[in-house]
């Protein structure tokens, strides 16, 4: 028998790792490796229980600290109850369904504590997909129709995998077989897939060809998703029941849609606000000027005021990205970026140094720090 890797090893991490890490891991992992997103690769259910192995050992403080010290083989004496030999929980399995029966399944205390379980009939996998938004779509409500390819239940047998089953005649139809034995706590008894059916419940005689036995297929469908006004770039929108479909009646996964917004050209998103860049010439931020400004729909009108300085913002209310769920916008804030020419002539030149020598600094100095003209001398001289 081959041996049992590390756990640390089969989610990707170091010992250190924190609990948040391991379920981060664990959940990246469990999403790739799951056997309904690995449809035909018949090693996938078995990557996939390693992985849960793994994850259920080292996100329980216990049973990680157990592991840490005796690695597989941790002895009954470890504080953890378990059986010598290497399964630091096969002492408790017994236990827990001699008083609560097999009810908690694969996925209850049979799993945690490594025992051999019937397994219960599995979620389907989460599907993910990306869509692509400009700035403006994401500023209003839309709905979106996505392609989309997921594993559904066969139509042809409807799940079952064959066109022609019976039911399994050494689980009766269950897909678990118990054993009852006596011990020195009284009557045990454990529960385990049916060896014959593998836990189907049900024998194939034809086996189905178009899902070749596996009773899913994988299949473009067309969903159609409402889009919230104001969402942002890497946003995710969940769609219930979206995803793969699960084992023999198991619910579907869910769809998560995630969102890239684009950047645009003229508008800049910070949070519910935008930001607009005007370029404006000295001449007329010095005079002073009206201007169009681009909005989510149209134009604004601007009033560039006489002495306006380099770097000066002017607000629109309300004029910003909705909120998402909530009432109101943003703001649009336009900031102001004074032109200054690189190339002057002789004559261009003249008369600015002539203005220069006729201006006070009170005529271009709104008081305190560095004026406007200030700012251009050390590129006219």
């Amino acid at each position: 028998m081959a041996s049992k890797r590390d756990y640390y090893e089969v989610l990707g991490l170091s010992r250190e790792a924190s609990e948040t890490e391991i379920k981060k891991a664990y959940r990246r992992l469990a999403r790739e490796h799951h056997p309904d997103a690995n449809p035909g690769d018949q090693g996938a259910e078995d990557r996939f229980k390693e992985l849960t192995e793994a994850y259920e050992v080292l996100s329980n403080t216990q049973a990680r600290q157990a592991y840490d010290t005796y690695g597989h083989q941790v002895p009954r004496d470890a504080g953890q109850g378990g059986a010598p030999g290497g399964d630091p929980f096969g002492g408790f399995q017994d236990i827990f369904e001699t008083f609560f029966g097999d009810r908690f399944g694969e996925s209850g205390f049979g799993s945690f504590f490594g025992g051999t379980g019937a397994r219960a009939p599995s979620r389907g996998g989460d599907a993910e997909v990306e869509i692509d938004l400009t700035l403006r779509e994401a500023a209003s409500e839309t709905e979106r129709e996505l392609k989309v390819q997921i594993v559904k239940e066969c139509s042809i047998c409807s799940g079952a995998g064959g066109t022609e089953t019976r039911q399994c005649g050494t689980c009766g139809g269950a897909g678990a077989v118990r054993t009852v034995r006596q011990s020195l706590l009284g009557q045990m008894v454990s529960t385990q897939a049916c060896s014959t059916c593998s836990g189907r419940g049900s024998i194939i005689i034809v086996e189905c060809d178009n899902c070749r036995g596996s009773g899913r297929v994988a299949e473009v469908v067309t969903r159609r998703i409402q889009i919230p006004a104001g969402i942002e770039d890497g946003m995710s929108i969940r769609v219930t029941g979206g995803g793969h479909a699960g084992e023999r009646g198991a619910p579907a996964g869910d769809l998560y849609v995630r969102v890239r917004v684009k950047e645009d050209t003229e508008l800049m998103r910070d949070g519910d606000d935008l930001i607009h860049r005007m370029q404006v010439s000295f001449v007329e931020a010095a005079l002073g000027t009206e201007a169009e400004v681009p909005a989510l729909d149209g134009s604004r009108a601007v009033r560039i005021e006489p002495g306006t300085q380099p770097g000066a913002t002017l607000t629109l209310r309300g004029e910003g990205m909705p909120r998402l769920r909530r009432r109101g916008r943003g703001d649009l804030k336009v900031v102001v970026d004074v032109m200054v020419p690189t190339r002057l002539s002789g004559e261009q030149r003249e008369l600015l140094r002539r203005f220069e020598e006729i201006s006070g600094e009170e005529t271009y100095n709104n008081g305190g720090g560095e004026s406007f003209f200030d700012r251009l001398r050390s590129v006219f001289r």
